[in-house]
């Protein structure tokens, strides 16, 4: 057959002058598709690419004629690839080495042709490599074109889109997060028209809304959302990104509506938040205009929107005809795509929200539930494995609908009953391990703890299957699963150089190494400017490292949590009894999230405990809830005490009604704790003669803010007393922190470092700082204003070898921000961010005495655990003293010099030591000890023995 002439530079020309007239309607993808096909007289995409690289083969190699012909065909390649997945890789590398080798030498049209390459290769790309390689192209075609003209602009709003998806393959909230601001800086850039400027207008908006949900931010997200309203409300009903726009917008209104349902605990929906917007026959029309693979994106994200905003709404008929429309996208891809995965996952849960949340009539639930089983299987198979973004939210999702079919389906087959909720464990425990991985391939704590915001109620949900069913072992895995993964990211992240040497790959090791060094950086929210950040590796090294210890049997150190027969032998280094996870209880009725997501029924609180010798036993506490009246009420009141600060005055004659009716909350929370758990604890542990018990609480959720070693219970002994006064109790995030600490060997030699009253308005500070200075650690160093700097405290921590670190100053939680907690040195903070993040560690470091406010106070949520205590366990420390609350100076000052009297005089370990401080405080008959100095002495008549918030605001974690 004779084909008609072309000429290449031609149809470049007219493509150019198209898509100069602007990229706006649905159907103008198609007319650029239609304008390439007609000029090469083919039917497909793949027909016009197969002829034009026969047609270039023909040519003789190494001439400017088949360089530049090379070139053209590059620049066309983009159009053919909106119809289909149209070009041989081999090829399109072929031709981009004979155009960058032979084609015209100008970096204009060089860089064009680099570009247009690498933008043909983003409409299929798949994986973070091929993404991270077009990446190098781009950035490669930006360097030849002069900064600020529009053809280097576009190439940069390509990057930026480019980033984004890889964020959404690979998981790296870093990548998604430069790339929108990247995106911002380019909005009002020339190379866009004004239509184009409001289009980037709207997908800011959008790109925000996910930045907004990730935070859990309501107010941001809801103005987000209004944004979004804004622009599509100026977009043309036929605008080629209205369709897009609307997903978004679906997606956006349905997080929304879960963040102001958890706030106000009710669940109702707006009346305008019911309407269906553009009809689907509207819907599938205009995406037919498109050509074959952008129909394809258009399908899935319009059906996913459809589907899931349906699915908020129990809307029957919405969520079937979203799952239609991802029916329809999923015939038009292959299984490899990506999308197929993506599509799939959405499918397989929609049919059991279908039938879990009764949302389709009774008789069908059955048939949707199967269904929704088979499309979630099948996406796990394609997943592969937890590095997949996909894993964990498709496993859960696996997991509760085996869960759902045996408790609803199957009530009177035991055998069938027990095989489905046998896999829901199996699923369930396999997915949370998805929420380690993600949490690791985060670049900075507050990146990692936005991804593991989820994880602790995942895990709690797992292991309340494991108790119903009997399987202890698996529950205590399921809690370990959810619990501190900042901290367990940040203590894997040392040894990431030493495993990657022995796995035989050492540039890997050193690359690690480079990037983990602290740089300078702007601190948010910060007084000071010139701090220093560690923000670590960036997420795409680590999804390289994490890939490469996946693959080798190292990767259980990723993701496992530890077996009780591994947390028993820790114990028994600890010389520790048992470790108990104090799991709370639903409460009365379930809690609106629970009735969100797949209704969970009542649970009572429980004490799983796991004893030394790796048993495990159960323990029911109706009481322990989070909703108990004592535990809110304090929540409300705020935390007692006042925040060390000046000389001391003359007390008042009548204190303040806020101070009262805090230390009236702390004592009903303290008799409710004693209640609710430590009594019916303590009364199920067996008694050695003479030694009191030593458990290590690991408290999960809201219970983390109660100071269980002060809680009230009927004594032994005496009529009332405290927990504290019956057994040795310290505190750790999680199973895993335990093992990595129970590791660590004492030091032989111990130096100290004493800092005092560093910031000059902490009168009782510096002087308890220069007593235990010289009484009990006299060749030790003592730092006070002006010389105790961060950096000082810090280059003291690399030179010793098995120190002992005092600091009496000012500790600052902001919950959530970028610098969570910190220390205010001398001229400056040590973050609790800058303990973790890198691979800096402080070996040898014996004890870490925080006297300072709110040490062992969470900046990222309650599971997560991550304060300055925290921090010093996983930056070295086998022992941390810390603080609940703020801490009265005076009282303070006693009983931590009392504290390292019974370390250094009796000999005592840290949690011994403070424990018998503790009960030091509470004898109204108290003596100074032997050598204490006078302006101490002084202050001990004037310590009450009922006053707790003068001595149960510390805690005591490790050792």
């Amino acid at each position: 057959m004779v084909r008609k002439p072309y000429d290449l530079q031609a149809l470049l020309y007219e493509l150019q002058q198209a898509a100069g007239q602007g990229m706006i309607r649905v159907d103008d993808l198609s007319r650029l598709t239609s304008l390439v096909l007609s000029h090469l007289d083919c039917a497909t995409a793949a027909e016009a690419y197969d002829m034009l690289y026969a047609d270039w083969k023909a040519l003789p190699k190494g001439t400017v004629m088949s360089g530049t012909r090379a070139g053209q065909i590059l620049g066309v390649l983009p159009i053919l690839q909106f119809d289909q997945p149209a070009t041989d890789r081999t090829w399109q590398k072929e031709l981009l080495r004979e155009a960058q080798e032979f084609g015209p030498r100008g970096g204009h049209w060089q860089g064009g042709v680099i570009a247009m390459s690498g933008i043909a290769e983003m409409n299929r790309l798949d994986s973070p490599v091929e993404i991270e390689a077009t990446l190098v192209q781009l950035d490669q075609a930006r360097t030849m074109l002069p900064p600020g003209s529009p053809e280097r602009d576009a190439i940069g709003i390509n990057h930026a889109g480019l980033r984004l998806h890889l964020a959404q393959l690979g998981g790296g909230e870093d990548d998604f997060d430069s790339a929108v601001e990247d995106l911002a800086k380019l909005a009002d850039s020339p190379a866009l028209t004004e239509e184009q400027r409001l289009a980037v207008t709207g997908q800011l908006a959008a790109l925000r809304c996910h930045q907004a949900t990730r935070r859990e931010d309501e107010s941001d997200l809801a103005e987000q959302v209004r944004r979004l309203e804004s622009v599509i409300a100026r977009l043309a009903p036929d605008h080629l990104d209205r369709l897009n726009m609307e997903a978004h917008l679906d997606v956006a209104k349905s997080n929304l509506t879960v963040l102001r349902a958890r706030r106000t605990g009710q669940y109702a929906p707006a009346t305008e938040e019911r309407t269906s917007g553009v009809p689907v026959d509207e819907v599938r029309r205009q995406i037919a205009k498109l050509p074959r693979d952008v129909q394809a994106d258009r399908l899935v994200e319009t059906g996913i929107a459809r589907a899931g905003r349906s699915v908020y709404l129990r809307d029957h008929q919405g969520v079937l005809a979203g799952l239609a429309l991802l029916e329809s996208a999923i015939d038009m891809l292959e299984p490899d795509d990506d999308r197929w995965v993506r599509t799939a996952s959405v499918l397989g849960a929609g049919h059991c929200a279908l039938a879990v949340l009764s949302i389709a009539p009774l008789t069908d639930r059955p048939h949707h539930l199967d269904q929704g089983i088979s499309w979630l299987r099948h996406t796990l198979r394609l997943a592969g494995g937890p590095e997949h973004p996909l894993w964990g939210s498709t496993g859960m999702s696996l997991a509760r609908a085996h869960r759902f079919r045996g408790d609803l389906f199957h009530v009177r087959d035991p055998r069938a009953k027990r095989l489905n909720h046998d896999e829901s464990r199996r699923v369930g425990l396999d997915s949370l391990r998805a929420a380690a991985w993600s949490v690791m391939l985060q670049s900075g704590t507050s990146r990692a703890a936005e991804s593991a915001r989820r994880a602790g109620e995942e895990a709690l949900e797992v292991a309340r299957w494991c108790l119903v069913d009997g399987a202890y072992a698996d529950a205590v895995r399921a809690l370990d699963a959810g619990r501190a993964l900042v901290l367990h990211a940040a203590t894997v992240a040392v040894t990431v150089p030493e495993m990657l040497a022995a796995l035989g790959q050492p540039d890997l090791a050193d690359e690690w190494r480079r990037e983990s060094a602290v740089r300078p950086e702007p601190v948010v929210n910060m007084a000071l400017s010139g701090q220093t950040m560690a923000s670590g590796p960036p997420s795409r090294l680590r999804r390289h490292v994490l890939r490469a210890l996946a693959a080798s049997p190292l990767r259980q150190r990723l993701w496992d949590a530890p077996a009780p027969e591994e947390i028993g032998a820790a114990l028994r280094a600890m010389a520790a009894t048992a470790l108990v996870y104090l799991v709370p209880g639903d409460g009365k009725e379930p809690a609106l999230k629970d009735k969100v997501f797949f209704g969970r029924r009542h649970h009572h609180g429980i004490a799983l405990i796991v004893f030394a010798d790796g048993a495990i036993r159960v323990l029911e506490l109706p009481q322990l809830r989070v909703d108990a009246a004592e535990l809110r009420d304090y929540r409300a009141l705020g935390t007692p005490g006042r925040d060390a600060g000046g000389p001391p005055v003359a007390p008042s004659t009548e204190p303040s009604a806020g101070p009262q009716e805090s230390r009236a909350a702390l004592e009903r929370l303290c008799d409710w704790a004693g209640t609710a758990l430590m009594q019916p604890l303590l009364g199920a542990l067996p008694r050695s003669l003479g030694r009191a018990p030593s458990l290590v609480l690991v408290p999960m959720a809201e219970l983390g803010v109660v100071p269980w070693h002060a809680a009230r219970i009927s004594g032994r002994r005496r009529s009332r007393s405290h927990a504290c006064q019956e057994a040795n109790l310290s505190y750790l995030p999680s199973a895993r922190l335990l093992c990595e600490v129970a590791s660590r060997p004492p030091a032989g030699a111990r130096q100290a470092l004493v800092v005092g009253n560093p910031t000059r308005d902490l009168h009782h500070a510096g002087e308890e700082a220069e007593a235990i200075q010289r009484v009990f650690h006299p060749n030790g160093d003592l730092l006070g204003p002006g010389v105790a700097t961060p950096a000082a405290v810090t280059d003291w921590l690399r030179r010793q070898r098995g120190g002992v670190l005092h600091l009496a100053c000012h500790g600052v939680v902001r919950q959530g921000e970028q610098r969570s907690a910190y220390l205010a040195l001398s001229g400056g903070h040590l973050s609790a961010e800058e303990l973790t993040e890198g691979v800096s560690r402080y070996r040898h470091l014996d004890l870490v005495v925080l006297a300072a406010c709110r040490t062992n106070v969470s900046g990222h949520g309650f599971d997560e655990a991550y304060s300055l205590s925290t921090a010093f366990l996983v930056a070295g420390a086998r022992s941390v003293i810390g603080s609940l609350w703020p801490v009265p100076d005076e009282a303070t000052s006693l009983l931590m010099y009392v504290t390292h009297h019974f370390m250094i005089r009796e000999g005592l370990p840290p949690g011994q030591a403070l424990r018998s401080a503790q009960l030091w405080m509470l004898d109204d008959q108290r003596r100074p000890p032997a050598g204490m100095p006078p302006v101490l002495q002084a202050r001990v008549p004037h310590i009450r023995s009922d006053d707790l918030t003068a001595w149960a605001g510390f805690t005591h974690l490790g050792w």
